[in-house]
């Protein structure tokens, strides 16, 4: 079932005494996005994965198909999502222990190859503790597009209609890029993003969009500076360095990303706690410091 104009969007179905809204795709389905973050907002990722139940749902459902799952995740399994397999949730068998565990928390819709790439990547990149709290409650989830024209990624933080925070990969996007969405994830759930944001790392809309547009762009130009820092921090020298290196006057945007790759952590992963000291420490003196970045520039990694 599509929308009543046919296209893409959302459509209403009642259950019981409650009616849900359910994004719907092109072919009135609904998209494989829209059931991870279903699940992730309010199925029971522990009890729910692992246990075959006695009906398991294809993939592709419309809404009044998938109904049933929606208002309750524990009624029924869907394939790949909370089955015995639950595969959006796996994790290569390389990674042990506490970083294993909170990965098990996080969906990748991509391949199994892809998928893999990008755990394999997390878990070199930050602490146990930080991937705990990174996939904590509803946690994130991240899903894969083919190509982007003018970015290799994005994150969209909690807010008003994002019930559940989101990161869309382009594929094959290296460390650099990958690592730069989760640490703004993780900034909004230390406290330190420039964003206002309350506690539990929501983004306070009608705060943020009552700044004048000056106050906005200085905001997301410190936010995405200080990001790509602790991303340098955080991975060893990757071939492609942020398109935020492009916006730097008067340099050469990879002379500029080896330069602050050597300054911040001396071309090492740091992880934790060091990653952030490396970052904090040397921001001042960073080439990234200096990029021109307004809130509606988007960079091409």
């Amino acid at each position: 079932m599509l929308t009543k104009e046919g296209k893409p969007g959302k459509v209403k179905v009642r259950k019981g005494m409650k009616t849900y809204t359910i994004p719907v795709d092109q072919t009135g389905c609904v998209p494989m996005w829209a059931v991870v973050e279903r699940f992730q907002e309010v199925g029971n990722k522990h009890s729910d994965r692992g246990i075959d139940s006695d009906v398991v749902l294809p993939r592709n459902l419309t809404p009044e198909e998938i109904i049933d799952w929606w208002a309750d995740p524990s009624c029924c399994d869907i394939d790949g999502i909370d089955d015995e397999v639950a595969e959006i949730y796996s994790v290569p068998l390389s990674i042990r222990g506490k970083k294993r565990d909170a990965l098990r928390n996080l969906a990748v819709v991509a391949t199994k190859k892809e998928s893999n790439r990008i755990k394999k990547i997390l878990a070199d990149s930050f602490t146990a503790e930080e991937l705990e709290l990174l996939t904590r409650d509803k946690g994130f989830y991240i899903t894969t597009n083919a190509y982007m024209d003018d970015c290799t990624g994005y994150y969209l933080r909690m807010q008003d209609g994002v019930r559940v925070p989101h990161i869309v990969l382009e594929d094959g996007t290296t460390p650099d890029g990958i690592v730069h969405e989760v640490v703004h994830h993780l900034r909004a759930l230390d406290g330190r993003t420039t964003f206002p944001t309350n506690r539990e790392g929501v983004l306070m809309n009608a705060t943020f969009n009552a700044y004048p547009k000056s106050k906005r762009d200085a905001l997301v130009e410190r936010e995405e500076r200080e990001t790509v820092a602790e991303t340098v921090a955080r991975t060893r020298v990757d071939r492609v360095q942020s398109g935020y290196y492009d916006s730097i006057p008067g340099m050469d945007s990879r002379e500029a990303y080896l330069r602050d790759q050597d300054l911040i952590s001396q071309g090492r992963a740091l992880k934790g706690k060091a990653a952030i000291r490396a970052a904090q420490r040397n921001f001042d003196k960073s080439c990234i410091s200096r990029a021109v970045i307004s809130s509606n520039k988007k960079a091409k990694r």
